[in-house]
């Protein structure tokens, strides 16, 4: 298990003038610092200073956060020493301050912040678990079954498996924002709330962890955000594979979360991952919850996905004047011979997109004589890149949105990532959607 380390600091809540927290670092005198809080996916600096000749300063969160209740990070710039500290506020004002050049856990005094103690506590007592179970673990894989001890390894294995339940009971109880952050920080490391040696327990362990307990609120103001997110999408995406479960799921997280900014930044943060991951399957599954999840006022950037080009939507027409030819009707896709339209996404300078245009080339003829009509349109900005590549691609209708991503049609179809491919039928509507030629293949 990795080591999980955080300095914390808290604070007394002042609604009226935001929260402040009173610094003691004469050591760090005449250097400048940032101070850093976390909102969802981003790193807001909401206070800068240089720290004066006696070392006593207040870092200020203006009052539009307050009461904050998170991660933090105070960060000495301008130096090639630098340093600084992460720090957890509770919600209220304090102080901490360190005499020495370096300061560690044991020489900061904080003032007014019972977390500390509590945070500490509870992260030695789970290390201590971690390092008993390991320990036992690699014992029974070191002697063979029919050795003497190997009854007693396997035996303390189960008991730190137990030990680790009644802690994780203890962290439920605890309504404390350490109790959260440390599960907020197990999970960026693959820990969930029990003991697992099989991938698929692990992932469904931490996917149920992340759906029904995980307090968002504090997940959002963590600085792991993103990453937790990323890991719930991935586990879903490479692991369990399932995309009705996983909409289930969103729903259940639809419900819990009630700020309309935490919603918008965590449907962006599945839309990034699940089109990173090629899966456009997961994102038609949760698509009609984040549209009816009324939290959403306008869909742009990222969330496009959600109503641009959706499965089962008619398919955006597609403007080709700028390669210059007119609006092709996505009503008319198909010309004479042909059942269904298959379009593609890509760019020129796009490895696997390299791979799917030659085995694209590869089927044509047999796609052909299935009536499987296709049409590509490429995200090169250069002219000369787009129809370098058009001549060896076999299908005559190839065009380009020379502005890329931000191109009209990339933009009308929610394209983030490239290949995206889209299978449509006689009347325009969209069947699949995907990112290889081997996930659509069984529909053609």
């Amino acid at each position: 298990m990795k080591k999980i380390i955080v300095l914390i600091l808290g604070i007394f809540f002042l609604e009226s003038k935001g929260q402040d927290i009173a610094m003691d670092f004469p050591y760090f005198k005449g250097k400048s610092y940032d101070f850093v809080i976390f909102q969802g996916s981003e790193a807001k600096t909401v206070f800068q200073g240089t720290i004066p000749e006696n070392g006593k300063f207040i870092l200020h969160i203006p009052k539009q956060y307050a009461p904050y209740r998170g991660m933090s990070r105070w960060l000495i710039t301008g130096s090639k020493e630098g340093g600084g500290l992460d720090m957890v506020i509770p919600g209220h004002d304090f102080s901490v301050g360190s005499k020495e050049s370096q300061p560690r856990e044991e020489n900061i005094i904080y003032m007014g912040n019972e977390e500390v103690k509590e945070l500490n506590s509870l992260y030695k007592k789970e290390q201590a678990i971690f390092a008993r179970y390991g320990a036992m673990l690699q014992a029974t894989k070191s002697f063979s079954k029919t050795d003497k001890n190997y009854l007693i390894f396997e035996k303390e294995a189960q008991t730190q498996v137990q030990a680790y339940g009644d802690y994780q009971g203890e962290l439920k109880k605890n309504k404390s924002y350490a109790s959260g952050l440390i599960n907020i920080i197990n999970i960026t490391q693959g820990i969930g709330t029990g003991l697992f040696e099989a991938e698929e327990e692990k992932a469904k362990n931490i996917s149920d962890y992340i759906t029904r307990d995980l307090d968002w609120d504090a997940l959002y103001t963590s600085g792991h955000w993103t990453e937790v997110i990323a890991s719930w999408a991935d586990i879903h995406a490479l692991v369990l594979e399932d995309p009705k479960s996983f909409a289930k799921d969103v729903e259940t997280v639809s419900s819990r979360i009630k700020n309309p900014a935490e919603y918008r930044d965590f449907a962006e943060r599945l839309a990034v991952a699940f089109t990173r991951n090629g899966r456009d399957d997961f994102i038609s599954a949760i698509t009609p919850i984040i549209r009816a999840c009324g939290k959403i006022s306008s869909f742009e950037g990222p969330l496009s996905v959600f109503v641009s080009a959706a499965v089962g939507m008619q398919a955006p027409d597609l403007d080709l004047r700028a390669s210059g030819y007119k609006v092709l009707k996505s009503s008319s896709f198909l010309g004479k011979g042909y059942d269904k339209t298959l379009l593609l996404f890509y760019r020129s300078d796009c490895g696997p997109c390299e791979d799917l245009l030659k085995d694209l080339s590869g089927k044509y003829d047999m796609l052909k004589s299935r009536g499987v009509h296709i049409i590509s349109v490429s995200g090169d900005q250069a002219e000369s890149l787009f129809k370098e590549k058009g001549k060896e691609l076999p299908w005559e209708d190839k065009y380009c949105d020379y502005k890329g991503f931000e191109g009209v049609n990339f933009r009308n179809y929610g394209i983030s990532g490239t290949p995206t491919v889209f299978l449509i039928d006689g009347e325009g509507k969209i069947i699949e959607r995907r990112a290889s030629l081997t996930d659509i293949m069984g529909r053609l």
